[in-house]
């Protein structure tokens, strides 16, 4: 059975000044159980979406960005564009197309999930509201 988690960019990050892998650049509960399950994220799939809308593997090297305020996200989606935006859609709907997934475990806050399209039709279920979703919902999803 095919899953894929896919992650937002968090307000807590590592502060080192060199590239790192994003599963790495990123903190919060989620990334920690990531980090802490990579065998069984390997084996689902993971992607990760960054503040400025793209979207990268696990692996993928992000430079350090200082966050701005003390928000989750570094900049409004509005003040990104609607370029980036369309960006983020186009790359999630790649992704997540290029296989058959069962499953999707969406965890971006609602500013993130606002440009994607309903992926319902790609995959048997995504499970995607965020206030529900925590540590112990992905703890559960990942070894299910």
């Amino acid at each position: 059975m095919a899953r894929l988690l896919i992650l937002g960019p968090t307000y807590r990050r590592s502060t080192s000044p060199e590239p790192l892998p994003a599963i790495e650049r990123y903190g919060g509960p989620l990334y920690g159980i990531a980090r802490g399950s990579a065998d069984e994220v390997e084996e689902r799939g993971m992607v990760v979406a960054t503040e400025d809308l793209e979207v990268v593997t696990p692996e993928a090297k992000l430079p350090r960005k200082p966050s701005a305020g003390s928000v989750w996200r570094t900049l409004p989606l509005t003040v990104m564009g609607s370029g980036r935006m369309g960006r983020l859609r186009s790359r999630v709907l790649e992704v997540v197309g290029s296989e058959e997934y069962d499953e999707l475990f969406v965890a971006l806050d609602k500013h993130y999930r606002r440009p994607l399209p309903d992926l319902t039709p790609y995959t048997k279920k995504v499970v995607a509201d965020l206030k529900e979703l925590g540590a112990k919902a992905l703890k559960e999803w990942l070894f299910r």
